[in-house]
């Protein structure tokens, strides 16, 4: 029996009214957060330094249940009163046992293939199975109740004190339509109709094959000209599969869609004010991308190529590049296949890359404490091979949150080609597009063109500041008008049929080297900037692209060096620090030729990530610091027990700050003469900022021996 969507348990009335006025927890992109709540014990929480649970489940068949939801309350509570998140999770897939309890015909709302069957799951979620005399099939995301379905998921939820809402997966007609032979069950087509009647004119129907919308059934018109379930499977993947009217039927799904859930975000809105909404959806295709301004964040779970010779792969990179790119931070976690991989390959540790590009990136990779690898089926990996790493994020968050990608080149996307491909993990022009930059150390930025549908576009003044504007075969989706303002960017547009000439048009490279040798292929090269302060520190990420099998770890690299051109960051960098996960962080020493590039001396990378932080002549702290611009001087440098500054009348010179190159200050003194004692410094590089007693300063970069 269909449910009171406005139901609330009289007893969480007030957690809930307590939890709509407290303010937002905006994703952070150090965050780390459990896959599953199975692993949030709290040793776990401990060892991983984690944040919350991202997978945070309702009951599986019984939020109906006063009981059962009562027990998942105060499940939850237990982690919000410790000041950890916990993502409620609304469900498309999984929640089907709660669509069937809740709608009073649960049977119109399963996708209907061209034969008009339910679309089941089989062997899926669940592995397929019953409920209430109900066989698990795919939703439709049609008909009247729907909405309400997921208004009545926002109001089970927020009985507890969740902190973030996620709905996953948009598993729905959106999906359907081209992988499984519909939805042509009688509430899509009956929206299909209307939709058609809106965009176009009488004599447009009729040049298009309809004769009276009144009564137009597209599932209908499909069989009439010999369409079978068969044949509009094999043609149905890509959007120009030669089915009539299909580009419409694909746009009216992912509208239908997107409406549905704008309208839940309004509902939850009145429930909970303003609380992060995320939802799983893929952004490098656009089926069932949601269009929503409301959302905070995005979620994704998608393929992960596992292959040990090529780990990690450059494939996700598309996803976190075009996360990025919305400026959502994207929380992630691969298929189950994946780890099924490494658990029968019995290679944790093989992950431990994967991890490292997504948060290199700008992404969240939660974390692998117990994964799903199929079925029923979990693998726990163990806190010994994953902890460490998120340890080094919690470490070192200030170097994550607010960080972008510093780029001089843009990758110009096209989504269109992936409906034409009806993949999930982009075109494969645009993949190999991707891993011929990452593999190169030419750093980019991915640039969205959206489909005739929705032909989003970046401005000619965005695409401007890039050297060059990388575009391959894919380019010929453009629309007339996207191609137009790629033209007028005024940036070197080269086609990877000339991916050759990218380098000649850059002003700027960042290369990777082995005893002198390039190799870009081997270790990646991942500069960013804080976007929030340009006084923090830059940071280069080095990605280890090579997996040992054998021994279940990183690949060891020796005599590796990076070289940094002086353009790659806006201000001149005077030291840098290695910090690399599990292991004490180390002084790089320096060398800079004639040209500003700086060659950083790495030596031995054994591991599958290094952070490297480097500090610029205006990295100290929040003070106002103003360079003087009269010479200063002090000698010796390198230095031992104490320095001598020159002129140290001449510029009313009052005192010295000296910091480490992490930030922290270590000394501060008022200055009678020129003698500085540093006697009492370990062996380091330091930051002198020399103050006078006109309120100026100047920075000097000093090494103890």
């Amino acid at each position: 029996m269909k449910k009171n969507l406005l139901f609330l348990i009289i007893t969480f009335y007030c957690v809930n009214v307590i939890f709509t006025q407290t303010s937002n927890n905006p994703i952070k992109k150090s965050t780390i957060l459990f896959t599953q709540e199975s692993a949030a014990t709290p040793f776990n929480y401990n060892q991983y330094k984690a944040d919350g649970v991202f997978w945070g489940f309702m009951p599986n068949a019984s939020i109906a249940s006063d009981a059962a939801m009562n027990q998942w309350v105060t499940k939850v509570e237990s982690h919000t009163s410790n000041s950890k998140y916990y993502f409620g999770r609304g469900e498309f897939d999984w929640g089907w046992k709660w669509m069937i309890d809740f709608m009073g015909d649960p049977g119109s709302y399963w996708a209907k293939n061209l034969n008009g069957d339910d679309i089941h799951w089989g062997n899926a979620a669940d592995s397929g199975g019953t409920y209430n005399g109900q066989v698990h099939s795919w939703m439709s995301h049609h008909g009247p109740d729907f909405l309400e379905w997921l208004k009545y998921q926002a109001d089970r939820m927020t009985l507890a004190p969740v902190t973030h809402m996620m709905f996953d997966s948009q598993t729905s007609a959106t999906r359907t339509l081209h992988w499984l032979g519909g939805d042509f069950s009688i509430h899509s087509m009956n929206g299909f109709r209307a939709y058609m009647k809106n965009k176009y004119t009488t004599q447009q129907l009729m040049d298009l094959g309809i004769s009276n919308i009144d009564n137009f059934n597209y599932r209908q018109f499909l069989l009439n000209r010999g369409f079978t379930l068969q044949s509009y499977r094999n043609q149905a993947n890509s959007i120009e599969g030669n089915i009539p009217l299909y580009k419409d039927f694909v746009y009216f799904q992912r509208q239908s869609l997107n409406d549905v859930m704008e309208e839940l975000f309004d509902y939850i809105d009145t429930i909970r004010p303003g609380i992060d909404i995320g939802a799983t959806t893929n952004v490098v295709e656009p089926r069932g991308y949601i269009f929503s301004d409301r959302l905070t964040y995005l979620a994704g779970e998608y393929g992960h190529p596992h292959d040990a010779a090529t780990s990690p792969s450059t494939e996700p990179l598309l996803h976190y590049k075009a996360a990025e790119a919305l400026d959502k931070t994207l929380i992630y976690f691969p298929y189950p296949d994946a780890f099924q991989a490494l658990y029968n390959r019995n290679s944790p540790r093989q992950a431990r890359a994967w991890i490292a590009q997504a948060y290199a990136t700008g992404s969240i990779f939660t974390i692998p404490g117990r994964v799903w690898i199929g079925g029923s089926n979990t693998w726990d990996t163990g806190w010994e091979n994953f902890a460490d790493i998120y340890e080094f994020v919690h470490d070192h968050s200030e170097l994550f949150d607010d960080y972008k990608a510093v780029s001089n080149v843009a990758m110009a996307y096209s989504v269109y080609a992936s409906l034409l491909e009806g993949g999930m993990a982009g075109s494969i022009k645009a993949r190999q597009t991707l891993d011929y930059l990452i593999t190169r150390n030419i750093s980019f930025d991915l640039k969205i063109f959206g489909d005739p549908d929705r032909p989003i576009t970046p401005s000619a003044s965005e695409l401007a500041q890039y050297d060059v504007i990388v575009h391959d075969s894919d380019i010929q989706y453009l629309t007339s008008e996207q191609n137009s303002i790629l033209n007028t960017s005024g940036s070197n547009i080269v086609s990877m049929d000339n991916a050759n000439d990218i380098l000649g048009l850059t002003s700027w490279k960042i290369n990777v080297l082995q005893n002198n040798q390039w190799i870009n292929y081997l270790i990646s090269a991942l500069p960013r900037i804080s976007s929030e302060d340009p006084e923090a520190p830059y940071v280069l990420h080095l990605i280890n692209r090579k997996y040992d099998a054998s021994a279940d770890n990183a690949q060891v690299h020796n005599g590796v060096s990076v070289q940094i051109p002086s353009a790659v960051f806006p201000k001149t960098i005077v030291a840098a620090k290695l910090h690399i996960p599990g292991e004490q962080s180390v002084d790089l020493s320096l060398q800079t030729d004639n040209s500003g590039t700086i060659t950083l001396n790495i030596g031995t990378f054994d591991s599958c990530w290094g952070m490297v932080e480097l500090i610029h002549d205006n990295t100290l702290s929040n003070e106002d610091i103003t360079l003087d611009s009269e010479t200063v001087s002090f000698y010796p440098n390198p230095a031992n027990t104490s320095i001598h500054i020159e002129n140290f009348t001449s510029l009313d010179i009052s005192s010295v700050d000296i910091y480490d190159i992490q930030g922290k200050k270590i000394i501060n003194k008022q200055l009678e003469s020129a003698e500085i004692d540093v006697s009492v410094l370990t062996k380091g590089v330091y930051l002198l900022k020399i103050n006078n007693n006109s309120g100026d300063s100047i920075i000097k970069k000093m090494i103890k021996n």
